[in-house]
Protein backbone atom coordinates (compact mmCIF):
# COMPACT_ATOMS: atom_id res chain seq x y z
CA UNK A 1 0.00 0.00 0.00
CA UNK A 2 3.18 2.27 0.94
CA UNK A 3 4.80 1.71 -2.16
CA UNK A 4 1.47 2.56 -4.39
CA UNK A 5 0.62 5.58 -2.73
CA UNK A 6 5.04 6.68 -2.96
CA UNK A 7 4.40 5.87 -6.64
CA UNK A 8 1.13 7.97 -7.02
CA UNK A 9 3.00 10.45 -5.48
CA UNK A 10 5.66 10.16 -7.56
CA UNK A 11 3.79 10.45 -10.90
CA UNK A 12 1.96 13.25 -9.69
CA UNK A 13 4.67 15.50 -8.98
CA UNK A 14 5.84 14.90 -12.53
CA UNK A 15 2.94 15.93 -13.71
CA UNK A 16 3.88 19.47 -15.99
CA UNK A 17 3.40 23.02 -14.32
CA UNK A 18 0.72 23.38 -17.18
CA UNK A 19 -1.65 20.60 -16.55
CA UNK A 20 -1.92 21.20 -12.80
CA UNK A 21 -2.82 24.82 -13.54
CA UNK A 22 -4.97 23.74 -16.30
CA UNK A 23 -2.87 25.61 -18.91
CA UNK A 24 -4.54 24.83 -22.41
CA UNK A 25 -2.20 26.85 -25.03
CA UNK A 26 -4.20 28.27 -28.45
CA UNK A 27 -2.59 30.54 -31.05
CA UNK A 28 -4.06 34.09 -30.45
CA UNK A 29 -6.18 35.32 -33.40
CA UNK A 30 -3.74 37.61 -35.80
CA UNK A 31 -4.45 40.93 -35.19
CA UNK A 32 -2.50 44.36 -35.69
CA UNK A 33 -3.90 46.46 -32.90
CA UNK A 34 -1.10 46.23 -30.65
CA UNK A 35 -2.85 43.11 -28.58
CA UNK A 36 0.73 42.13 -27.01
CA UNK A 37 -0.08 38.72 -28.24
CA UNK A 38 2.57 35.86 -29.62
CA UNK A 39 2.22 32.47 -30.93
CA UNK A 40 3.77 29.73 -32.84
CA UNK A 41 3.39 25.72 -33.31
CA UNK A 42 6.22 23.83 -33.35
CA UNK A 43 6.23 20.25 -33.55
CA UNK A 44 2.45 20.18 -32.70
CA UNK A 45 3.03 22.10 -29.97
CA UNK A 46 1.71 25.68 -29.22
CA UNK A 47 4.31 28.07 -27.66
CA UNK A 48 3.28 31.55 -25.64
CA UNK A 49 4.95 33.91 -23.45
CA UNK A 50 5.08 33.10 -20.36
CA UNK A 51 6.13 34.78 -17.55
CA UNK A 52 9.15 33.07 -15.77
CA UNK A 53 8.78 31.30 -12.27
CA UNK A 54 10.12 27.92 -13.07
CA UNK A 55 12.63 26.72 -15.45
CA UNK A 56 14.00 30.36 -16.73
CA UNK A 57 15.04 29.50 -20.31
CA UNK A 58 15.32 33.21 -21.17
CA UNK A 59 18.11 34.09 -18.85
CA UNK A 60 18.25 37.80 -17.58
CA UNK A 61 14.58 38.03 -19.50
CA UNK A 62 12.34 38.27 -16.25
CA UNK A 63 9.38 38.51 -18.65
CA UNK A 64 7.48 36.68 -21.13
CA UNK A 65 7.87 39.18 -24.30
CA UNK A 66 10.23 41.67 -24.37
CA UNK A 67 11.22 44.18 -27.56
CA UNK A 68 14.79 45.88 -27.75
CA UNK A 69 16.18 48.08 -30.06
CA UNK A 70 19.36 49.22 -30.84
CA UNK A 71 21.94 49.97 -33.67
CA UNK A 72 23.42 52.79 -35.40
CA UNK A 73 21.97 54.06 -38.38
CA UNK A 74 22.12 52.36 -41.03
CA UNK A 75 21.83 49.39 -39.06
CA UNK A 76 18.87 50.30 -36.41
CA UNK A 77 17.28 46.80 -35.21
CA UNK A 78 14.60 45.24 -33.39
CA UNK A 79 14.24 42.20 -31.33
CA UNK A 80 11.51 40.53 -30.32
CA UNK A 81 12.30 38.12 -27.67
CA UNK A 82 9.83 35.64 -26.36
CA UNK A 83 10.08 32.78 -23.40
CA UNK A 84 8.02 30.54 -21.93
CA UNK A 85 9.08 30.34 -17.96
CA UNK A 86 5.95 28.46 -17.09
CA UNK A 87 6.07 25.29 -18.55
CA UNK A 88 8.13 22.78 -17.40
CA UNK A 89 11.04 22.59 -19.55
CA UNK A 90 9.96 26.16 -21.17
CA UNK A 91 11.08 27.39 -24.89
CA UNK A 92 12.38 30.93 -25.89
CA UNK A 93 12.99 32.56 -29.67
CA UNK A 94 14.47 35.55 -30.74
CA UNK A 95 13.53 37.22 -33.88
CA UNK A 96 15.80 39.60 -35.35
CA UNK A 97 14.39 42.55 -37.51
CA UNK A 98 16.75 44.36 -39.35
CA UNK A 99 16.43 47.65 -41.20
CA UNK A 100 13.06 46.70 -41.98
CA UNK A 101 11.03 50.08 -41.57
CA UNK A 102 8.38 49.14 -44.44
CA UNK A 103 5.49 46.82 -44.47
CA UNK A 104 6.10 43.94 -46.48
CA UNK A 105 7.72 40.00 -46.65
CA UNK A 106 11.10 39.64 -46.02
CA UNK A 107 13.12 36.58 -46.92
CA UNK A 108 15.08 35.46 -43.73
CA UNK A 109 18.26 34.64 -43.63
CA UNK A 110 20.66 32.02 -42.35
CA UNK A 111 20.78 32.71 -38.30
CA UNK A 112 24.09 33.31 -36.49
CA UNK A 113 22.15 32.59 -33.31
CA UNK A 114 23.39 35.43 -31.87
CA UNK A 115 21.27 38.63 -30.95
CA UNK A 116 21.37 42.42 -30.54
CA UNK A 117 25.05 43.40 -31.46
CA UNK A 118 26.99 40.13 -31.96
CA UNK A 119 23.86 39.27 -34.50
CA UNK A 120 23.74 39.14 -38.14
CA UNK A 121 22.86 42.43 -39.95
CA UNK A 122 20.04 40.80 -41.35
CA UNK A 123 16.55 39.62 -40.37
CA UNK A 124 16.65 35.88 -38.66
CA UNK A 125 15.27 33.77 -36.54
CA UNK A 126 16.42 31.42 -33.97
CA UNK A 127 15.06 29.15 -31.06
CA UNK A 128 15.27 26.66 -28.20
CA UNK A 129 12.77 23.90 -27.70
CA UNK A 130 13.29 20.99 -25.28
CA UNK A 131 14.24 17.73 -26.96
CA UNK A 132 13.19 15.03 -24.75
CA UNK A 133 14.83 12.31 -26.50
CA UNK A 134 18.36 14.33 -25.61
CA UNK A 135 16.82 15.06 -22.82
CA UNK A 136 18.65 19.25 -23.20
CA UNK A 137 17.55 21.98 -25.51
CA UNK A 138 17.98 21.83 -29.15
CA UNK A 139 18.93 25.07 -30.96
CA UNK A 140 17.12 25.73 -34.44
CA UNK A 141 17.48 28.94 -36.98
CA UNK A 142 16.01 30.26 -39.92
CA UNK A 143 17.80 29.44 -43.32
CA UNK A 144 19.17 31.47 -46.41
CA UNK A 145 15.69 32.24 -48.27
CA UNK A 146 13.85 29.33 -46.60
CA UNK A 147 11.89 31.36 -44.33
CA UNK A 148 9.58 34.83 -44.38
CA UNK A 149 8.80 37.31 -42.06
CA UNK A 150 5.95 39.69 -42.86
CA UNK A 151 5.60 42.87 -41.52
CA UNK A 152 1.74 43.53 -41.45
CA UNK A 153 1.89 47.21 -39.51
CA UNK A 154 5.11 49.17 -38.01
CA UNK A 155 3.96 52.80 -36.80
CA UNK A 156 2.76 54.22 -33.71
CA UNK A 157 4.50 51.72 -31.16
CA UNK A 158 2.73 48.62 -32.40
CA UNK A 159 4.48 46.14 -34.89
CA UNK A 160 2.71 43.15 -35.99
CA UNK A 161 2.96 40.17 -38.56
CA UNK A 162 3.88 37.20 -38.64
CA UNK A 163 6.19 34.45 -39.94
CA UNK A 164 7.24 30.85 -41.43
CA UNK A 165 9.30 28.41 -43.09
CA UNK A 166 12.15 26.19 -42.53
CA UNK A 167 14.50 25.99 -39.91
CA UNK A 168 17.74 24.08 -39.29
CA UNK A 169 19.61 22.44 -35.99
CA UNK A 170 22.54 24.24 -35.21
CA UNK A 171 24.52 21.19 -34.41
CA UNK A 172 22.74 19.30 -36.91
CA UNK A 173 22.50 20.48 -40.45
CA UNK A 174 20.34 17.96 -41.88
CA UNK A 175 17.43 18.31 -38.97
CA UNK A 176 15.08 20.89 -39.89
CA UNK A 177 11.85 22.53 -38.37
CA UNK A 178 9.11 23.71 -40.38
CA UNK A 179 6.91 26.61 -39.01
CA UNK A 180 3.50 27.49 -40.76
CA UNK A 181 1.92 30.00 -38.23
CA UNK A 182 4.04 32.11 -36.32
CA UNK A 183 2.19 35.35 -35.31
CA UNK A 184 2.95 38.50 -33.16
CA UNK A 185 0.97 41.75 -32.55
CA UNK A 186 2.75 43.73 -30.11
CA UNK A 187 2.31 47.02 -28.63
CA UNK A 188 5.80 48.99 -27.87
CA UNK A 189 4.20 51.08 -25.14
CA UNK A 190 2.64 48.57 -23.13
CA UNK A 191 4.54 45.72 -23.34
CA UNK A 192 6.56 46.22 -20.19
CA UNK A 193 3.10 46.13 -18.05
CA UNK A 194 1.26 43.23 -20.01
CA UNK A 195 1.32 40.16 -17.56
CA UNK A 196 2.02 36.69 -19.75
CA UNK A 197 0.54 34.40 -16.82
Amino acid sequence: MKSTILLLFVILASCSKDSSKGFNAQLPSETQVGANTFGVTINGKVYLPRDPIGTNVGGSNGHGMRLWGGGIAPNEYVEIVVVDGASSVGFKMTIHIQNTSTLGIYQLKQSNFQNQADSILENHIFFKIYDYNLGNYAYYGSIENQAILKISRRDNGIISGNFSGKFVRYDNPNEFITITDGRFDINSFTLESQPFP
